[in-house]
Order: C-alpha cells, then structure tokens, then sequence
C-alpha cells in the first residue's frame, strides 16, 4: 500500500509560532530520514485543524508534487497557491512553505535531493522559482505521469528485494523529473520566455543568486562569474524576465529576510549581519525600498 501522511493544515498564525522553538526557521534534510535521498509519498484530502505533523519550514530538498484530482492549497513564501485538478507543482529548497488544506484530492509527493537531479533540469526549475504557480495536465499527461510515479513507488517499496535496485530506482526517477522538467519547460516556451542565449544566461544567474545573494550582491559580481560583462548580463536577464539584474539581488534577499522575520525572533541587526550586512541601518532603507514597508513593521503586521 502506498505511504499516506498529512500536511499541516490551516494557516500559520503568530500564537502558532510562538508556541515553538523560533532561533530559526527549522529545515528538514531528506538524507536524516532516507539515507538514499529520496521519499515517495501519497496525500489524501485533510481539513484545516485535522494534523500538526508539519509547520512551517523549509527543506533541503526539491518537492515534486503531482496532483491526481481535487483542489489543494499551500503557503509558499508568502504565496497562497491553489492547485486546481490534475496538475504538477515544484517546491525548491529553501522555500519556506506549509499545507492549508486539500479537498476531495490525491496527490503524489516525491522528496528528492538535488544529487537526483542532472544539471540539464536543474536550472529549469529554478528559473520558474518566482513563478510559484502549478502546471496543469491533460488528461494524456496526467495518465502517463501517474503509471511512471506508481512504477517508481512499487520499485521503491520493494528495495534490496530486486536486483539493481538503485539502477531501476535511478532510471525511473529520471523519467519521471524528465517528465516535470518537460512541463516546466514547455510552459516557459509558450510564455515567450525562451530566448535561447538570453534565456540560458538568465537560468545560470538565477541559480548562482539562489547559491550566493548572502555573498555576491553586485551585477558585476554575478557577470564576473558567468564570464560575461555586467552590461550583457543586465541585458539578457532583462529581455527575458523584464527587470535587472539588482532588481533580483535585492528581490531575493528581502525574501530571505521576510522569512527570517516571520519565522525567528532574531533581531533586525541579526539578520542583517546574516544577510551579509555590517551596516544593519542601509539593510533596514533597503529593506523599506523594496518592499515598501520597514522591517520592523513587516513582522508587526504580518504576525498581528
């Protein structure tokens, strides 16, 4: 029988928070749980109130939902995303998130760690990071997904019972991430967001930026690494997302910072110096910049 589980249903409320540990936001690392790295999991519907089994948090690990039928609802960095029938959706690590609830649903949870993942895939769904929206299936594409993801679960189940174990568990993962990277790159095509080079250029800076805002937080740093000049780099990151370069710097690290102000009770200096700010009183004008609201402000309202 497949594994079931229960996301954490209703929304996170301050008392909620408050009632756990708050030094950090907690992580969940896939290799404390499964040594091999992977985990498939079955969901069925739950209500808001009905399980406790996950808060808030983050994960070291990509998530790659599939939902069969029903309506689900999920918190992710702030983002309420509404899963509507069969559909995929992708959860990176380090995406704060948390279940709301899931109606009259069966979904396909799949845990993976990014050793899983070949470097061809990799890019494609972190470029889609701030999308944060599920991909709806055809009827063709949900069938062909679902027979790949339970042929992958039975050889999962049956472990060291089959010969070359590891090989067919590697292979058929493949398929299946083959098959979510497909969905995730199709939809950027018929967005108009493949612009070969540009497009490429953009995919390696949003995967440097996702390693490394805590560090490199000039254009010219991210264009020093990608070999390629700061004005060329601005360019092509511009053609395909519609902003610059600093526009995603900043973007990322407000996000990393909200996060921190929500989930932990550091203080606004403490998470400037993690940000990678000595000057904690330029990370609160930018903070206010970007966002529109003064760090100390953000917590206040978003926990009241």
């Amino acid at each position: 029988m497949p594994c079931k589980y229960l996301l954490t249903a209703g929304r996170l409320n301050f008392v909620e928070v408050k009632e756990r540990e708050k030094a950090s936001i907690p992580v969940y690392s896939i290799q404390e749980r499964n040594k091999s790295g992977l985990e498939i999991l079955q969901v069925e519907s739950f209500q808001a109130g009905e399980s406790s089994l996950q808060t808030a948090h983050r994960d070291d690990h990509y998530i790659f939902v599939f939902q069969e039928k029903g309506t689900s609802k999920v918190m992710v960095d702030f983002k309420e995303v509404s899963i509507e029938g069969a559909a995929v959706f992708c959860i990176l690590p380090g995406q704060v998130h948390y279940g709301i609830a899931a109606t009259q649903s069966l979904a396909w949870f799949i845990a993976v760690d990014a050793s899983w993942l070949s470097e061809v895939f990799r890019p494609v769904f972190e470029e889609s990071a701030e999308i944060n929206k599920p991909i709806p299936l055809s009827h063709q594409q949900a069938c062909t997904l679902a027979s790949n993801i339970v042929l992958l679960q039975e050889v999962y189940e049956k472990g060291s019972q089959l010969h070359f174990h590891h090989h067919m568990l590697r292979s058929l993962m493949d398929a299946c991430i083959s098959q979510f990277a497909s969905l995730y790159y199709s939809r950027e095509q018929s967005s108009g967001q493949a612009h070969l080079r540009t497009a490429a250029i953009t995919r390696q800076f949003r995967s440097l930026l996702l390693q490394n805002f805590r560090s490199m937080k000039s254009p010219s740093d991210y264009a020093a690494s990608l070999h390629i000049s700061p004005s060329y780099l601005n360019e092509a990151v511009k053609q395909t997302s519609g902003y610059p370069v600093s526009y995603w710097i900043q973007q990322e690290i407000i996000l990393e910072a909200k996060r921190m102000l929500f989930y932990t009770e550091h203080t606004v200096k403490e998470i400037a110096h993690a940000l990678g700010y000595d000057d904690h009183t330029y990370f609160i004008r930018l903070f206010g910049k970007t966002a529109g609201i003064s760090p100390q402000r953000f917590r206040k309202q978003y926990r009241e």
